[in-house]
Formats: C-alpha cells, sequence, structure tokens
C-alpha cells in the first residue's frame, strides 16, 4: 500500500544567499518541468494522430514502432524513448536527468490511458500550468538521518531539513525509512509562495490493525473541546469550541436559509412537498436550536 505525505521543507543553510540561490535554482526547475510537460504532450499527442493524415499520400505510412523490432516501423528508437531523448537533447545539462525520467514516464502513462478520448474529441488536450511539481524517484533522496525532532537528507545536492511539528505518524514513516524498514517510492517536490513542500510517497504493509479488548477509551463531551478521549493516562482533546461554534452556526443559517424559501416551493402534495429539503436537513445534520 502507498502512502502519500506532504511534508514542510526548508532549505538547511545559515548562509542566506546560499538557500536564495538554492530557491532560484527550484524555480528554474519548475519553469523547466511546465515547459517539458506540454512539449512531451504535444509531441505525443502529434504521434497518435499521424496514422490519421489521410490527406498525405499513399507512399505515406507511418507505425510507431522501433525499426529493430518492426520492420516497418519508422523509429529509431523506441516509442517512450522518443520523448525522452527530446527532453534531453533540450534540457540537459539544466535539470537533473531523474526529473526528466520521472516526468516522460508518468505523462506517456496518462497519455496512453486518455489516448482514445483524443482520438474520438470526447476530451481536449492536457495544458499544464506554471507550479507543476518536480517528480524524482526515490533513490534520489540522500543521507536521509534524524536531526533532533527533524530529519535532513540531500536532494540534487540541495540540503533540505524537514518540519514536522507535532505530526507523529509522519516522524515514524521517516524513521522507519531510516532503519531501512520502509520503503520510499517515487516523490515530488512543491514550490509555492515560497514555501517548499515534499510530497513523499511510502510503501508500506497493508496489515489489519489488532483489537486489544483491554484498551477502554472513555469520551465525553464538553463546550470547550467537543471530544475529549481518556485511554489510561493519556488524555486526547478533538476540536475546539471556535470551530464546534463555527460550524453550528453554519448548521443553523442553512437550516433558516431552507425554512424561508419553502414558501416558494412548488406544492400539489401538501406541507410534506413544500418542506422536503428542510427534512433533509433534519436527516441529515438532525435538529440544532
Amino acid at each position: 500500500m502507498l502512502l502519500t505525505r506532504k511534508i514542510q521543507l526548508h532549505v538547511h543553510a545559515s548562509d542566506a544567499e546560499v538557500i536564495q540561490n538554492h530557491y532560484q535554482t527550484l524555480y528554474r526547475w519548475r519553469y523547466i518541468v511546465f515547459r517539458a510537460l506540454n512539449m512531451v504532450t504535444s509531441h505525443l499527442f502529434v504521434q497518435e494522430q499521424l496514422k490519421d493524415f489521410f490527406y498525405f499520400t499513399q507512399d505515406f505510412h507511418l507505425k510507431l514502432t522501433d525499426q529493430l523490432a518492426d520492420g516497418v516501423g519508422v523509429l529509431n528508437t523506441s516509442k517512450l524513448n522518443t520523448t525522452n531523448r527530446l527532453l534531453s537533447k533540450i534540457f540537459k545539462g539544466e535539470i537533473p536527468n531523474d526529473i526528466l525520467c520521472c516526468l516522460n514516464y508518468s505523462l506517456s502513462s496518462v497519455f496512453a490511458k486518455e489516448a482514445k478520448s483524443y482520438r474520438s474529441g470526447e476530451k481536449s488536450l492536457r495544458s499544464y500550468q506554471r507550479k507543476q511539481p518536480l517528480p524524482f524517484k526515490g533513490r534520489s533522496v540522500k543521507q536521509l538521518k534524524p536531526e533532533g525532532q527533524e530529519y535532513t537528507f540531500n536532494l540534487f545536492k540541495i540540503p533540505f531539513r524537514t518540519y514536522l511539528g507535532k505530526d507523529r505518524q509522519k516522524r515514524i514513516l521517516l524513521n522507519s525509512v531510516f532503519h531501512g524498514k520502509t520503503k520510499l517510492c517515487n516523490s515530488s517536490i512543491v514550490v509555492d509562495k515560497g514555501k517548499i513542500f515534499w510530497l513523499a510517497t511510502f510503501e508500506v504493509e497493508n496489515s489489519a490493525a489488532a483489537l486489544d479488548h483491554g484498551v477502554i477509551a472513555e469520551a465525553s463531551l464538553s463546550i470547550n473541546h467537543p471530544v475529549t478521549i481518556d485511554i489510561d493516562q493519556d488524555h486526547y482533546l478533538i476540536g475546539n469550541k471556535e470551530e464546534f461554534l463555527h460550524r453550528r452556526l453554519a448548521i443553523q443559517a442553512a437550516r433558516q436559509r431552507l425554512q424561508k424559501g419553502s414558501s416558494f416551493n412548488h406544492g400539489g402534495h401538501g406541507r410534506k412537498r413544500k418542506t422536503k429539503a428542510v427534512a433533509i436537513h433534519h436527516i441529515r445534520y438532525g435538529f440544532m436550536k
């Protein structure tokens, strides 16, 4: 089973100029990924439509396969490698090749699934925006190690440090990766508005949780915290007063709007049809004064 978790990152450096240079590198890579996505999509679409160019001469017959594998093929490499060679030719040396390989493979897979809809005209070609994540393989994460309550690692020679806060699950997953118990799969980096986020994908075993009948959880309701749970010596608080009050007022306001709008509903079957929307609201949320 694959789990994806969003982890905030900081550039692990003390020099402001070094940090700025790393940010500029990430933004430059993001722009290249944006260009590469649209470029590969366009090339794949043209390759897919070549055999439908019936207005060419009869001598124009194309079969998009490798000549070595098929005698009537017109490609000098595999179809997947065509776009990979295109990206390498244009962006070689400007961005890590690992990012281009992951990008090309994932985009080719998506295009293959939607190719039938493109041919029939049921779906238009995808257009990618500038704020694209930077994909990479799990093996590209180097020197992952704990540093206090956080973790540090290098990615394409850029040092990063996590900011996990109070999230225990992410810390457990990273600790499991550090000890080799969990595999880190293809992930991505998102850079947006000066913040960096790591969309880390972990491969974990899907094991059923064993229920311990000896552990008793006591739940109580209160105004300050909607739900309070006590398990042995542990005390957990779920929600807060402000969130509960905000949600309560929203439900009440929705009920009042439905009641006012009931007078404009169509009749014909008496009161039941007039107040049908209010009745559904009561079933969904219950009656709250």
